[in-house]
């Protein structure tokens, strides 16, 4: 890639962006759910000192005693450098570098695959092309299988994706492979395919596998099915056709029309034989060849006559026209000494068979790792915010290739420029414990607030009828920053704290005699996350996430800003039959202090068409002070119901999807687009509340069953209860799918309140699941 830079510049652009307060959105956020990170751990027990050697297409990275390792590397690179190529049919335009540990448990220490990573084939593949780690085991074999599996894997993606993270992020939107194409290729140029152990693993994978889709297989079976699939189409059409199916398939995004078309049979029959060959013919031919053997084993050996011919007497100059051989290999050999003779270069290349050039191997080095920094990941995406509406972000992450530095840079705009959050957060994965800063600029602009947006007065007390229309002029502003440092306790669990300062300001434009209103906060927050979670396939996960953070909030102006927020959010995701997935999650907050903050519930995160809860009020008015609203937050899903139905310092979600993805069950020949091939139908059932106070939803006397009447200027003032179920039900069926490169869900839902079951509503919203 040309935009690559040094760290020591990145520096010095990074305190520039600092100077000019750049921030991070990452610390607050309106969507608690879907834009939530979790994310797993490297840890870190000792630091490697790189240096580098290049060969003539790759570059090897190594550490102290790996050198013998590197150079034993770059001979089999090299050696196998021809053969991948020309089996491929595609030469890499760029450098490899490959990462070589010396030990497998050294190579868990590697952050590489921890920033920004994109879903290709259902692994996650790294965005920082052209580089590949690996780890030496003892057994040379065994290294050198995988080291040319692992380039042969980066050399299809790179044939299949491109080069250029715009190429690989188009490209990855409209084709997707089976885990069998990718994993099953690099293991066929990696394999001795003629091996009778490694051909009868194929036939018992495919014996094992038999009533089950390819396109549905994962992990070890996928890479056997995927190697016999193109070790059959070599033996059976010829290994050029490797070739032409690969190019072919990044020119058509599907592998069974390439495969279609530059066979000439239809997919279903070249399925059907592939069976065949290795179930029936090659296990037939292989009881021949055994049985020949031991009939040869059994007879007595046979004398075979041959008739010598009288050797010719030839002169000097003369030649035996009737018996002379010409040897291809001579004749280029010949060609090529000319060819060099006549341009006055050394004779120092050797000519396989096949007539190409095969250079001889130059080893340059060692010299300094250069740590060079590349454009990793960017996402543009529109977002439903809940108080500022539509609008885009935008996300930049930039790291080093080990992923030991990275820097996100975004801006979240709308319509209105003036409401906007641009952010930036710096990684520090270097050591055990990680660290970093996270910075952010929220700006929200109030100014005529009608039935769409009156709902951020009610939590404030002003419940505003629902035909009022005001026009204000308010600024809102949240500055933050916060520094904060990670210790990972396992690969799976760690523990952070993060001291941060923030600022909030509420201005009013249209009286700006009126002194501003601002506050300055100390604050702590603590973090302890857990992560287990592997791809099962694109965007689908299995395995369990929770996350529990405690924030203490002091005031610098009066304590009776001071308030506190325990957020718990735990998810799993378990696979029931085949593809079907059941996700869960459960949401819980509760904010305390002498000014607590409000979660607001109801209705679908990030929507496009939602409907506000209507309200009955007869107080109209603008709170004096807004910055509350900076600290709303929007717990989750609960469909069936409207847009902040529910609102409280306390909530309490759980969310239940079964979720089925069409393209497992189907064969991909059948789904011609993306549209198809990503769609998912979802059966759902949320259940939450919310409440103020220390009574909570199983307490008789909570705030949603309790009402004062009277009081103030009445003499008399009475507490009435009721026994209203304080739990909302949704229930209802979901599709999901890709259109226009973006995921788009629609969902269709019923809600119980008080054992009455409501008119069904329709959600439009973007963005992926929880």
């Amino acid at each position: 890639m040309k935009n690559l830079f040094t760290l020591p510049r990145i520096a010095t652009g990074f305190g520039l962006m600092l100077a000019l307060g750049f921030n991070e959105v990452s610390a607050q956020s309106y969507f608690s759910s879907t834009q939530e990170e979790f994310g797993k751990n490297r840890i870190q027990y000792k630091r490697f000192e790189w240096v580098t050697i290049r060969s003539n297409n790759f570059e090897f990275n190594y550490y102290r005693s790996g050198d013998k390792i590197a150079q034993n590397a770059a001979k089999i690179a090299e050696g196998e450098y021809d053969r991948i190529t020309e089996l491929l049919g595609y030469t890499p335009f760029t450098t490899m570098k490959i990462f070589l540990y010396n030990s497998p448990k050294e190579l868990e220490q590697s952050n590489i695959g921890l920033t920004a990573p994109i879903d290709l084939d259902g692994s996650i593949l790294n965005l920082a092309k052209s580089r590949v780690q690996i780890a030496y085991t003892g057994n040379e074999e065994e290294f050198k299988g995988q080291l040319i599996q692992q380039i042969a894997r980066l050399f299809v993606y790179d044939m299949l994706y491109g080069g250029s993270l715009k190429e690989v992020l188009q490209s990855s939107l409209l084709l997707t492979v089976p885990q069998w194409y990718m994993s099953g290729i690099s293991a066929y140029i990696s394999g001795d395919n003629e091996n009778p152990l490694i051909l009868d693993r194929m036939r018992t994978t495919i014996l094992k596998n038999k009533d089950k889709k390819i396109e549905t297989l994962q992990g070890k079976d996928a890479e056997i099915i995927g190697q016999s699939i193109w070790n059959y189409i070599a033996v059976r059409y010829g290994k050029d056709n490797i070739s032409n199916i690969l190019n072919l398939t990044r020119i058509i995004r599907t592998e069974e029309s390439s495969i279609t078309s530059t066979l000439g049979i239809s997919y279903s029959r070249f399925i059907r034989e592939w069976k065949d060959y290795y179930i029936n013919s090659l296990y037939a031919n292989n009881e021949e060849k055994t049985e020949d053997l031991s009939k040869k084993a059994n007879t007595s050996p046979s004398v075979e006559i041959v008739e010598t011919k009288e050797k010719m007497v030839l002169g000097v100059g003369e030649v035996d026209t009737d018996n002379y051989e010409f040897d291809a290999e001579n004749i280029i050999k010949s060609l090529a000494s000319e060819t060099a003779k006549a341009k006055g270069e050394p004779i120092d290349k050797t000519i396989p068979k096949s007539g190409r050039f095969k250079e001889t191997l130059k080893i340059r080095g060692p010299i300094a790792y250069e740590n060079i920094v590349i454009a990793n990941d960017v996402k543009s995406e529109f977002l439903m915010d809940p108080v500022r509406r539509m609008g885009m972000k935008n996300t930049l992450v930039m790291n080093d290739l080990l992923e030991n530095h990275s820097i996100k840079l975004g801006l979240f705009i709308t319509p209105v420029l003036r409401n906007h959050d641009v952010f930036l957060g710096y990684n520090n994965n270097v050591r055990r414990i990680d660290w970093g800063i996270d910075i952010q600029r929220r700006s929200i602009s109030l100014s005529e607030l009608d039935n769409r947006s009156l709902y951020l007065f009610r939590p404030l007390n002003i419940n505003t009828p629902q035909a009022t229309v005001l026009s204000i002029d308010r600024r809102l502003y949240y500055n933050k920053f916060a520094a904060f440092a990670a210790y990972p306790i396992s690969p799976n669990l760690r523990v952070t704290v993060s001291p941060n300062l923030t600022s909030t300001s509420d201005i009013d434009i249209s009286d700006l005699g009126r002194k501003s209103l601002q506050s300055i906060y100390l604050g702590m927050r603590g973090e302890i996350v857990y992560d287990n979670t592997t791809p099962l396939f694109s965007k689908v996960l299995v395995g369990t996430r929770v996350k529990i953070r405690l924030d203490r909030t002091y005031s610098l102006k009066s304590s009776s800003e001071n308030f506190s927020r325990l957020v718990i959010d735990a998810r799993h995701y378990q696979k029931i039959l085949g593809s079907l997935i059941f996700a869960s999650r459960i949401s819980y907050s509760r904010s305390l202090g002498k000014s607590p903050k409000v979660t607001i519930l109801g209705g679908v995160e990030n929507s496009v068409n939602r409907s506000i809860e209507p309200t009955n009020g007869q107080g109209v008015g603008v709170p004096r002070d807004l910055r509350d609203i900076l600290f709303y937050d929007f717990a989750g899903n609960l469909r069936g119901f409207n847009f902040a139905k529910l609102f409280g310092t306390s909530h309490l979600l759980t969310n239940f999807e079964l979720r089925l993805p069409l393209a497992q069950y189907v064969s991909k020949g059948s789904l011609t687009s993306n549209f198809l091939r990503n769609l998912q139908f979802v059966g759902f059932t949320d259940i939450g509340t919310a409440w103020y106070g220390n009574k909570g939803p199983f307490n008789r006397q909570n705030s949603l069953n309790t009402e004062i009447i009277g009081g103030g200027q009445n003499p008399f003032r009475a507490t009435v209860t009721n026994f209203k179920n304080p739990f909302l039900v949704g229930y209802g069926l979901g599709v999901r799918t890709t259109l226009l490169g973006y995921f788009v869900k629609a969902d269709y839902a019923w809600g119980l309140e008080d054992k009455t079951v409501g008119p069904a509503k329709l959600y439009l919203s973007l963005g992926y699941d929880f």
